[in-house]
């Protein structure tokens, strides 16, 4: 599966009730070895955002953004659709177009479990079955490093706003 067959499967439910049933059930049509690239190329997604800049906007848009809370985030960035997601990995600030206080980020998480809801359905399998699966077709070894770009403190307003600041300009007092 590549990058654009997985955005043309995600970018298809949006807006619409119960995507993630959607993207399930759109998942289901396919062989079991094409939900597991689905998955892998999910997990690459989320990966590409897991970068210290985005964390500092998420940190902002939500007054603070622990580990968790960080990827559950980046999942939401995708389920925002191609755009987006690209936009906010190039240029984290381009968020301030998206999240406003007047609209505060709420997570939605309706995609992540669709891959692993449609092969279990299609296999009989367990959901450590489909794990066992996606780690066993995985050949890389690099899948879940850590962030990347240079630390700064979330904290510090200064640093905030030379960082972000257009999301800065929206969250920050003073």
């Amino acid at each position: 599966m590549d990058i654009d067959q997985f955005w043309r499967l995600v970018d298809a439910t949006a807006g619409l009730p119960d995507r993630g049933d959607m993207l399930t059930a759109a998942l289901s049509a396919l062989p079991e070895d094409e939900i597991v690239r689905f998955q892998l190329r999910y997990d690459d997604v989320l990966q590409s955002a897991n970068t210290v800049d985005l964390w500092g906007a998420a940190h902002l848009i939500m007054g603070g953004c622990s580990d968790d809370a960080f990827s559950d985030f980046r999942a939401d960035l995708i389920e925002l659709g191609r755009p987006v997601f690209e936009a906010a990995v190039r240029d984290p600030d381009s968020l301030a177009g998206i999240f406003i206080p007047a609209n505060p980020y709420r997570p939605v998480l309706e995609l992540p479990g669709a891959a692993g809801a449609a092969w279990t359905a299609k296999t009989g399998k367990t959901e450590n079955d489909f794990f066992d699966a996606v780690d066993a077709a995985d050949d890389r070894s690099d899948r879940g490093d850590g962030e990347t770009g240079a630390w700064w403190n979330f904290e510090d307003p200064t640093e905030a706003r030379d960082r972000l600041p257009r999301l800065a300009a929206l969250y920050l007092k003073g």
